[in-house]
């Protein structure tokens, strides 16, 4: 016996609320047909499915789940795709080649992972924490793949978060003698995965993580392995500056136009960033402190501040750190700095970042910095 239609179109509409409370979504019916979705910032979104409604039931009754789910999936993409967080998770389409092939690859590896945004991924690991990469990368470049190069690429990117994973996870202690002070960009590493390994605010967009180098490979520290070293955090710290800094640097000075610059390096050496640790060492007297840049792991750049003129000074260090940023592949920052002598509360180098806008048509120059002291400075040097 069929069902009369009002019982079959509200046996539906149960479905699909249920639906969407199963995916994370508690909306408010609005009789007949009408359902209301909390959308979080905004009013809630408002919609009338009588004639999706009147569609579904002209279907067999065990396609019904189906149908539900594939409109809230759609309603979640939707959504979501405007970068909007509402129900559980980016659902890709079931023609979406790449996204599809990242899921499937992490499945087969036992892994759960899912999309919470169309170019973001997380991934739960085996303690429940969840880690989340942008992908966008990645699938732009499978974009009109096949298949195999989809699951290839897929499967190969698995592979490499899994070691990454494993180095971060790592509960063998290195030796003491190898912890090394390392500068990174605060977004190098995935969602979930700074919050485990030692790291700490360095200066503006840019972290000091303690890492083990050995022979064979250079890892993160995990917070996890501070107990088994014995150490305090500041203790590790301690160690890894000293460790840095006892690594064989080339100090020279030259002059780009007339801005004299004191520059700090080392061919292909990772740890030149912990000079800045004991700056003074190198630059001699300082009494207004000096502008700094370290663009990657091999160089830091300075130039004490009352040596040229300073606005040409600033432009200059930002159109080098510009370019060093531009040729390497793993920069730290393209950011300019002013450093004084001495340290913060936490010991740290005093570094504000500092930015000049100059106009030379008209001649106009605009200064961005949140240290009050700096631009009272400047305008005394000039």
């Amino acid at each position: 016996m069929n069902m009369p239609p009002q019982n079959a179109q509200a046996a539906f509409l149960n479905l699909l609320a249920s639906t969407y409370a199963r995916y994370g979504v508690e909306i408010e019916a609005l009789p007949p047909t009408g359902m209301r979705i909390p959308i979080p910032g905004h009013d809630p979104l408002a919609i009338d499915y009588a004639d999706t409604v009147s569609e579904v039931l002209g279907h067999p009754p065990e396609l019904h789940s189906e149908f539900a789910e594939q409109i809230v999936f759609g309603m979640l993409r939707q959504l979501r795709s405007r970068g909007v967080p509402v129900g559980t998770h980016y659902p890709p389409l079931s023609t979406d080649l790449g996204r599809n092939a990242l899921l499937s690859a992490f499945s087969e590896r036992g892994i759960r992972a899912h999309f919470d945004f169309p170019d973001s991924l997380v991934v739960t690991m085996s303690d429940g924490t969840g880690i989340r990469q942008n992908v966008q990368d990645l699938l732009a470049s499978l974009e009109g793949a096949d298949e195999g190069t989809a699951s290839k690429a897929a499967a190969d990117f698995v592979a490499s978060f899994e070691e990454r994973a494993r180095q971060v996870t790592s509960r063998q202690a290195p030796p003491r003698e190898t912890l090394r002070s390392r500068l990174y960009p605060e977004t190098a590493f995935p969602e979930g995965v700074m919050e485990r390994l030692l790291t700490r605010p360095f200066a503006a967009g840019v972290v000091e993580t303690v890492v083990a180098d050995s022979p064979e490979s250079m890892r993160p520290l995990n917070r996890g392995e501070l107990s088994d070293l014995g150490l305090t955090e500041e203790q590790a710290f301690a160690q890894a500056v000293e460790g840095s800094l006892s690594e064989p640097v080339e100090v020279s000075r030259m002059n780009a136009g007339d801005v004299p610059i004191v520059h700090i390096g080392s061919e292909g050496g990772f740890y030149v960033n912990a000079r800045l640790h004991e700056l003074a060492r190198h630059l001699g007297e300082t009494e207004h402190g000096a502008l700094v840049v370290f663009p990657s792991p091999p160089v830091v750049m300075a130039h004490v501040l009352g040596t040229a003129h300073p606005i040409q000074a600033m432009e200059t260090l930002q159109g080098i750190t510009e370019r060093f940023v531009a040729d390497t592949d793993k920069p730290v920052t393209d950011k300019l700095f002013w450093w004084r002598p001495g340290t913060t509360e936490n010991g740290l180098p005093r570094l504000s970042e500092v930015r000049v806008e100059v106009d030379h048509e008209t001649r106009s120059v605009s200064l961005h910095t949140a240290d009050q002291e700096f631009g009272p400075l400047l305008q005394s040097l000039m």
